[in-house]
């Protein structure tokens, strides 16, 4: 899928930056069974296109972090070539909108804007990848209608503002941890989409709870409907959120003292999902064929999942919808020991039931499951009644130290849980040294159902380990797990939290 008539795919452009030390591929679609040449550093490389017109050559890596040069791509008798291409450290951005919470609308983007003109940042890259709706398979029409192809941005003050807030401060924090040469994070993200979006019409089908629960609902309700149908239950859909955006001006007006939100759980939150239609993008599978087809011939270092917000009101899907994400990005990307860190959700409050806690359960159980996946967790970086959390730098910073190898791989957790002699003894990975920053609770569960709820103290630390006297026959143990936990103070020595947990003894699993 592109926006262009190129001979490689839209990604594939001048500034580029590409993985130095790693095999990287070049791509795109032309017309089917068409010779294609590639020249690079002085060698060709032939290939043809194939029957659908897809085609596809391997260059060897390139180890020289100061080398900048060009690639040419000749078929059919045209010839594109694409210049200043550099080698560097390339990072996937992917979820949804935590993760494209631009960095204009974050806390602290004056100051970033002061650091730019004082030349504290460079050699920092972007590229946005068009989110493209829905593409008519009968005519190519592409939806929204005016979009545009993107290009590749050296940041600078005048365009810093549309990376992905978190994904700026992770490249800030990779280079204050030595992560030096070109830096660039490739945003192929979507705000309000379930994980269902991302995955493969086939691989939702295979399973049938998830055939029910998302592909056959959506048929259920958009069958028989004809595109007035659509346009008029669009129309209604916009008119409620238009009302909520003016009584909420309306509120803000009356009340300039009132944090957003607050007001928001006054007046309500916006109305959300709009309702189906076959050329909206949070239909099943919406985006894997219009979003990450757009990168199926990117390399990258490593990627950075955040998401689960939109499948709280589905939380029991998410152990289902998970693992077939991840696999579907490595797939898609060619390569299958992809480094991937997922986050873990911040705290929020106005999630149906439990189900955020739910969720970050879920991120926990399988990081855990997957080789080269980790967890990164968020948890005490959420508000209370905003979903979209306004600092961003801190997030970003932990991330991106993190991800710049010189510690841990991922935030701790809970890796062993033991029983002897009355004695309940909880093993944190990624962790050499508890840390109690404030109050923290644990709530224990016994075989007759009833809870005890213990403050820890230093007295309960043993290095990496929570020791704890059980007074009954033990059955479960949980920590900080609700939508918004407010005693979150269960640190490593490096200061990264410990995931929240639900661990049930009789169950042998979290």
């Amino acid at each position: 899928m592109k926006l262009n008539q190129n001979l490689l795919a839209d990604i594939f452009q001048n500034g580029m930056i590409f993985p130095l030390n790693k095999d990287f591929k070049l791509g795109g679609y032309i017309q089917p069974n068409q010779a294609v040449e590639v020249e690079f550093a002085g060698k060709r490389y032939l290939t043809k296109s194939s029957n659908n017109g897809k085609w596809c050559v391997i260059i060897p890596a390139v180890s020289d972090p100061t080398y900048v040069g060009e690639i040419a791509v000749h078929a059919s008798k045209q010839i594109q070539i694409i210049k200043n291409i550099k080698f560097g450290h390339v990072y996937l951005l992917s979820g949804q909108s935590n993760i494209e919470y631009r960095l204009k609308d974050e806390a602290h983007y004056k100051n970033v804007i002061s650091d730019l003109k004082n030349k504290k940042y460079s050699d920092f890259y972007y590229y946005n990848v068009p989110q493209v709706d829905y593409i008519d398979h009968e005519n190519g029409d592409i939806k929204p209608k005016n979009l545009q192809a993107e290009s590749w941005h050296e940041i600078n003050e005048n365009n810093v503002g549309m990376i992905s807030a978190v994904g700026f401060y992770m490249m800030a924090a990779l280079r204050e941890n030595d992560v030096y040469g070109p830096l660039a994070v490739v945003d192929c993200f979507k705000g309000g989409t379930s994980a269902s979006v991302w995955i493969k019409e086939d691989d939702l089908a295979s399973d049938p709870r998830l055939k029910r629960a998302f592909l056959d609902k959506y048929h259920e309700i958009i069958d028989g409907k004809t595109w007035s149908d659509f346009d008029r239950e669009t129309a209604a859909y916009n008119l409620r959120v238009e009302k909520h955006n003016q009584d909420l001006a309306k509120y803000l007006k009356m009340h300039p003292d009132t944090s957003l939100s607050t007001a928001k759980n006054i007046v309500g939150h916006t109305p959300w999902p709009p309702p189906y239609r076959p050329d909206l993008y949070t239909r099943p599978s919406g985006l894997n064929e219009t979003m990450l087809k757009q990168v199926e011939f990117g390399v990258f270092n490593q990627m950075v999942w955040y998401q689960g917000e939109n499948d709280t009101d589905r939380a029991n899907y998410y152990y289902l919808l998970l693992p077939r994400l991840l696999h579907t990005w490595r797939r898609t990307l060619k390569d299958p020991s992809l480094p991937m860190k997922l986050i873990q959700l911040p705290g929020y409050a106005d999630y149906p039931d439990n189900s955020g806690a739910v969720i970050r359960q879920t991120q926990m159980m399988v990081a855990q499951q997957f080789s080269q996946v980790d967890l990164v967790s968020f948890i005490d970086g959420g508000e209370e009644h905003n979903i979209h959390p306004t600092n961003k730098k801190d997030m970003g910073m932990r991330l991106g130290r993190i991800m710049a190898g010189n510690d841990y791989s991922g935030t701790p957790y809970v890796s062993k849980v033991r029983i002897k002699d009355q004695k309940l003894t909880l093993e944190i990975a990624r962790c050499s040294q508890l840390v109690l920053k404030e109050n923290v609770f644990l709530k224990i569960k016994y075989l007759d159902d009833s809870f005890e709820t213990v403050r820890l103290t230093n007295k309960n630390i043993r290095k990496n380990e929570i020791v704890l006297d059980l007074k009954k026959t033990f059955l479960g143990v949980s920590y900080a797990y609700k939508n918004y936990p407010t005693h979150i103070g269960l640190y490593n020595e490096l200061g990264y939290p410990v995931s929240p947990f639900k661990y049930e003894y009789k169950k042998k699993m979290f």
